[in-house]
């Protein structure tokens, strides 16, 4: 009998370790540039304090028992590396939701299924000088104005097709926010979870001089997409990561975000 006990902890222990074992570090790419309070630091190194969507992505991983192997890369990058299997997951938006190699968490209906992603919203960025209404439509104002985006950002044959007008060769927000203070452009566009998640770093950074357009000029949602190979091979472990963002997954991040945005 006592061997038999013994027999069965030991075979429970042996497949515990192999588990854990089996579970490869999770290789998760996301951009080399800073975007407070989401992505801290520049280049391939990953900082303490990554920021709040590297500590989710993490989190992410531990979900499913896995560790996180953050892996940065210039924007235009991380899409070819995604679909080339170089990647196991990347933040995602619905721009490439029919690209071939790269799989989305789908509803019943195999729609994108927006339960398992996160807000998506492309605010503005304005001179304070230039007294805009706070009702200001940035959809309208900005059709025969110059509007500033990041190098290589995902939203902008969408914001071309709105008719706006679109400056695009900046490849970051620090420069970005330098050409609208030195009126190069007239506004600068960028992509937030929430809309106020930046307006703490532009308040200390601009100190009023640069301020954010209450409205956003159109909305979407992000996922974290999975390689088609990495689906392939771990499609039940990958849903239950996508699973586990919809529900405590968000409100962990919600979590984040206000740490970081009382980051001095």
């Amino acid at each position: 009998m006592r061997f038999g006990i013994f027999a069965l902890a030991l075979a429970i222990a042996i497949g515990n370790c192999a588990a854990a074992a089996a579970c490869e570090p999770i290789r998760i790419g996301y951009l080399d540039q800073e975007r407070p309070p989401y992505w801290l630091g520049t280049g391939a190194d990953v900082p303490a304090k990554p920021g709040a969507s590297a500590e989710l992505v993490q989190r992410f991983a531990a979900s499913a028992g896995c560790e996180a192997s953050l892996k940065r890369l210039p924007v235009m990058r991380i899409k070819p590396s995604l679909v080339a299997g170089e990647l196991d997951f990347a933040p995602m938006d619905s721009s490439a939701r029919e690209t071939a190699g790269i799989v989305f968490p789908r509803d019943k209906n195999h729609q994108l299924d927006i339960t398992r992603a996160l807000p998506l919203n492309i605010v503005v960025f304005v001179r304070s000088a230039d007294q805009i209404p706070r009702a200001t439509d940035p959809a309208r104002y900005f059709q025969d104005r110059l509007l500033g985006i990041t190098l290589g950002a995902s939203y902008k044959l969408r914001m071309q097709n709105l008719g706006l007008k679109v400056d695009s060769g900046a490849v970051d927000i620090a420069r970005n926010l330098e050409k609208l203070r030195l009126y190069r452009i007239d506004g600068f566009a960028v992509s937030v979870t929430f809309p106020n998640d930046m307006d703490a770093y532009i308040a200390q950074k601009y100190r009023g001089a640069i301020v954010r357009l209450p409205q956003p000029i159109f909305t979407d949602h992000i996922w974290l997409a999975a390689s088609e190979n990495y689906y392939a091979a771990h499609a039940a472990q990958v849903e239950k990561m996508w699973s586990w963002l919809a529900s405590p997954g968000i409100r962990e991040y919600a979590n984040l975000l206000k740490e970081y945005a009382e980051l001095p």
